[in-house]
């Protein structure tokens, strides 16, 4: 099979696994136009969600709906996408390439405006991050006065009863992960951490040092950074859902992966501390208390990152 048969394989895939991610079938639809459809690395609704919080995958049935009446409310209130079914000519057409306007999403606007597609984000024109306009955005056309001359039919979204209202479904959205368990609140999780650090605590024989002090710190620390990270929804440059530690943004995933690996470091590091102990009374070797140690100093440089906020996705 040629290379770019599978290029295309590839990407056609990655289409329709970013449709099916749409519950509303006017948004799986739109999503498909010409005009709008992206690639992973430059995705329109990606770079729309990281400028208006807006969790795509969790608006239901009904949120986007076809219309073909161009003066509908919405067209001045909230979002659309103008749509041409079939290419036609175009009227203000000023340059050669502009003549003709492909069938797709012709422009999108917001609250009447016309919005401009940017690395990382979409508005209206006139901010400096913000490049061509999005859908085919051919010259001429990017006037509302025009777009409803033109356009065939109309998506709209009544976009305000969900900007504020997606920060809970973004939330629901940031499933905790623990080990094989998996949580969908922050007070849950927290309950899980406190448990399986007790668990392991109860575990342990034999002196006490300040093993025990770094973990329940790093429990602290993480439970905290979820916790605010979940309250204020806020996502990074990755589109990852992020938190803030001592200033710094880090990614919630790294903080919950890096807990349990901190949790599992510390159930070894119990584990090899009371071999040790036997070791000890049987008149035996230190490889064990040689590898407690190690163990304890990997604890202590993850207790470092969570205390600065630096490094958390190392571990």
């Amino acid at each position: 099979m040629k290379l770019s048969k599978i290029k295309n394989i590839i990407k056609e895939e990655y289409y329709n696994i970013l449709s099916e991610a749409f519950a509303d079938p006017n948004i799986r639809k739109v999503s498909k136009m010409g005009g709008i459809k992206g690639n992973r690395y430059n995705n329109w609704f990606k770079r729309f969600a990281h400028t208006h919080n807006i969790a795509w995958d969790k608006l239901p049935a009904g949120t986007l709906n076809k219309s073909t009446n161009m003066n509908d409310p919405m067209v001045k209130k909230g979002l659309v996408f103008w749509v041409n079914t079939q290419r036609k000519q175009n009227p203000y057409a000023t340059r050669d390439w502009d003549t003709t306007l492909p069938e797709g999403v012709m422009a999108v606007t917001l609250m009447g405006k016309v919005q401009y597609d940017g690395r990382t984000g979409v508005g209206p024109k006139g901010i400096s991050k913000y490049g061509d306009a999005s859908g085919h955005g051919k010259r001429g056309t990017l006037q509302l006065k025009k777009l409803k001359e033109i356009a065939d039919e109309i998506y709209v979204m009544d976009f305000e009863s969900f900007r504020g209202g997606t920060k809970a479904l973004k939330a629901k959205r940031a499933e905790l992960k623990l080990g094989k368990d998996t949580f969908k609140d922050a007070p849950s999780w927290r309950r899980a951490n406190l448990k399986r650090y007790k668990d392991i605590l109860n575990a342990r024989v034999g002196s006490r040092d300040n093993v025990d002090s770094m973990v329940a710190k790093i429990v602290k620390l993480a439970n905290e950074a979820i916790a605010e990270g979940m309250a204020v929804i806020k996502v990074g440059r990755y589109d990852e859902l992020v938190t803030t530690i001592n200033g710094n943004e880090v990614a919630m995933k790294d903080v919950t992966s890096t807990m349990s690996r901190a949790l599992r470091s510390y159930g070894e590091y119990i584990r090899q501390d009371n071999a040790a102990e036997r070791e000890k009374a049987q008149g035996y070797g230190s490889y064990n208390r040689d590898a407690s140690k190690e163990t304890a100093g990997y604890i202590k440089e993850m207790l470092r990152a969570f205390e600065t906020g630096k490094g958390i996705n190392r571990y």
